[in-house]
């Protein structure tokens, strides 16, 4: 029996196509909600997030039950990254040293209110385990904070002209100007970060929108602490960042359109900054008002109180009363006197729980910090995305640090949660990078070599599949 005709087989070149990182692929999401892992814990942290920026729904104990009841629904382990570990010594060391204070019916709720914010942070920590679920942790904590802390500040201002001294406030938790102000900027942040990736649509818009608000809102609370994060935030996005022209020219505008809707009051009130820098000059940072150097007589308070408490503190919650009775010493300014807080992060957590406690909560940070750094760095030239991104939370974590030498919030959610953010995003890019570098990459060569070797391997092909009639065995 005769064959055909010899048939020859040829094979087209193969394509080259561009190696996508997975950064590429994960930022062009449509929706917040695409591409999204949904789980128990994540509806239940969601659900938690809404009450913590409302402050109209009395559902925080059901959204964080519901939370912790889908850990033990979940496939995966439990998760308990390293700055966890920190917070757990922290709070175990509070609970030794609350055997030595002098008011232990403050400090007992304050350890259990400690012993929830490190339930929440595990929650937290579980329920954000892939980029989509960051993704859209940022754009539902950004959209509520959006709809009522500052909405409701707005219209406090604009409309109903309910304000501290021309300051911007809301209510409860937003009720104070400085710490509204510390708040939106780290709001603030997860907008830019928004920017770095997120593709045309109403997700970015909304993100634009809120780098023009957010930074006026922080102008309206007229905190110069606030104020000089936003500065800190700043410089440590100019000196990271490889495109500075294109981003001072975005600054520009965005500083000219504040500057044009700022209330005056507001430039006014930063401008006496420039008196701060020395103790004889604090009468005229404020004039009658007098904050700086009332703040400055806490401190020398705060100070004296940690000189006899080095070890375990006052106890968690406990510095108020002791700060009335050591403020009642000749000492000291008149105007330092009454229950008082410290008017600083450091000074709180010194003050309330000794050097141990401090060295414990500062590990947290660092902890946080350097795997952000390290991670970014090994990110740049791969995967620049992910490094510009972990860059904005990083200089957004610093400029509350740096602002929180002002201000007393050592353990507000918001801060906490930043962390677990930057944490978070870390350890999925560490991942992504490692793909990214194992990942085979298309070798550069020329479209005639190319065709040359698809041509070499079509003839190879062809001897092997032509007949016996071909001439070919």
């Amino acid at each position: 029996m005769r064959a055909g005709p010899p048939v020859a087989v040829r094979l087209a070149p193969a394509r080259r196509t561009a190696h996508a990182t997975p950064i590429d692929r994960s930022a062009r999401h449509a929706s917040p909600f695409e591409g999204v892992q949904w789980t128990v814990t994540l509806a239940g942290f969601l659900l938690y997030l809404l009450v913590i920026t409302s402050l109209r729904l009395p559902l925080g104990e059901v959204a964080i039950g519901l939370a912790l009841g889908g850990l033990l629904l979940q496939r995966s382990g439990l998760r308990f990254p390293p700055y966890l570990g920190w917070l757990t010594a922290f709070g175990i060391w509070t609970l030794v040293a609350a055997s030595q204070t002098d008011y232990p019916d403050l400090v007992q709720p304050q350890l259990v209110a400690l012993l929830k914010l490190c339930l929440i942070i595990l929650v937290a920590a579980n329920a954000m385990q892939t980029r989509a679920q960051m993704r859209l942790f940022m754009v539902f904590f950004l959209g509520c904070f959006a709809l009522w802390p500052l909405r409701g500040a707005m219209f406090n201002f604009f409309i109903y002209h309910n304000d501290v001294q021309g300051r911007a406030i809301w209510n409860q938790l937003y009720g104070n100007p400085n710490d509204l102000g510390a708040i939106a900027l780290l709001q603030l942040s997860m907008a830019v970060t928004l920017l770095e990736t997120e593709p045309k649509g109403w997700v970015r818009w909304s993100a634009i929108l809120g780098v023009v608000l957010i930074p006026m809102l922080i102008l309206m609370t007229q905190s110069r602490g606030v104020f000089l994060g936003v500065l800190v935030f700043v410089a440590i996005t100019l000196v990271g960042q490889r495109r500075r022209l294109r981003l001072l020219f975005r600054l520009g505008v965005v500083a000219l359109l504040l500057a044009a809707i700022a209330p005056s009051g507001v430039w006014d009130r930063v401008g006496t900054m420039r008196h701060m820098t020395s103790t004889t000059t604090l009468d005229d940072v404020d004039g009658a008002e007098g904050s700086a150097r009332q703040r400055y007589e806490i401190w020398r308070v705060a100070r004296k109180i940690i000189r006899d408490h080095p070890l375990t503190g006052v106890g968690l919650g406990a510095y108020k009363p002791h700060h009335e009775q050591y403020a009642l010493d000749s000492e000291f300014n008149p105007t330092a006197q009454g229950g008082r807080d410290t008017h600083s992060l450091y000074l709180n957590v010194l003050a309330e729980t000794g050097y141990p406690g401090l060295v414990l909560y500062l590990g947290m940070l660092l902890t946080v910090l350097l795997t952000a750094e390290r991670t970014r760095r090994r990110c740049r030239g791969v995967l620049d995305a992910a490094a510009r991104q972990l860059l904005v939370l990083e200089a957004g974590l610093v400029a509350f640090l740096a602002s929180a030498t002002f201000g007393s919030l050592p353990y507000l959610p918001h801060f906490l949660l930043h962390l677990v953010l930057l944490y978070g995003m870390s350890v999925v890019y560490e991942k992504q990078l490692r793909t990214a570098m194992t990942a085979p990459q298309a070798s550069p060569v020329r479209p005639g070599t190319m065709a040359r070797r698809a041509t070499g391997r079509v003839r190879r092909m062809e001897g092997w599949v032509r007949t016996p009639d071909g001439g070919r065995p």
